[in-house]
């Protein structure tokens, strides 16, 4: 009887740092702003919680399915990397992408916080983590690559003060303080990924402040 080989199982996936690429960038943040259609179609009145809800599992789901696919299939992997891998950042290769992050967020916002705070939470982790990030490079390229940067907070902050007063209904004061919050959040170098900690400053700032 010829022994049988020991099926190896596939390769870890790679994480190196990666150059920075304004290609990749954008790329990264038009998939980003298209979560936009979340926020602006619940505000608008197009769409309520309980549909919300279960276009978000469903994409959540669909994330993770993907997540655990491209760790333990070597095929789903090299289909990930073709279509998506340009766009990853280095440690996104052994954990968990931006995309499926900011689905978990948006779900946790949605089915916790009072509807205008979770829409102020949606908003900004949308457009308050997008912000950052452009904005940032774009005017302080040599201090992006070494990590967050004061024009990135500030375009943060603004861009999430936005969607409060657009969508929310909210004071121009409370919107301001929900801004600074989602810049707070965005700005330290956490474990817990920038998209997640945006929105969710974002929507506990303004349940505290009664934008409910």
């Amino acid at each position: 009887m010829t022994p049988t080989r020991p099926t190896s199982a596939p390769a870890p996936l790679p994480s190196a740092p990666r150059p920075f690429s304004w290609r990749a960038e954008l790329a990264r943040k038009g998939i980003h702003l298209g979560s936009a259609v979340f926020p602006v179609s619940w505000g608008l009145g197009l769409v309520d919680r309980p549909r919300l809800l279960a276009l978000l599992g469903a994409g959540l789901a669909i994330a993770l399915i993907l997540e655990i696919g491209r760790r333990r299939s070597a095929a789903v992997r090299e289909a990930f990397g073709r279509w998506f891998g340009f766009m990853l950042r280095g440690h996104e290769t052994t954990r968990l992408t931006g995309a499926t992050w900011i689905l978990a967020a948006m779900l946790l916002a949605v089915a916790t916080f009072p509807a205008r705070a979770a829409l102020c939470a949606l908003w900004a982790g949308v457009f308050g983590d997008a912000a950052a990030a452009i904005i940032g490079r774009a005017v302080a390229a040599r201090a992006a690559a070494q990590g967050k940067t004061w024009a990135g907070s500030i375009a943060c902050a603004l861009a999430s003060a936005v969607g409060p007063l657009w969508l929310a209904a909210a004071a121009p004061f409370e919107a301001i303080v929900i801004g600074l919050a989602a810049a707070a959040a965005e700005r330290p170098a956490l474990a817990l990924d920038d998209n997640a900690r945006v929105a969710l400053a974002a929507g506990l700032a303004a349940w505290a402040l009664g934008v409910a």
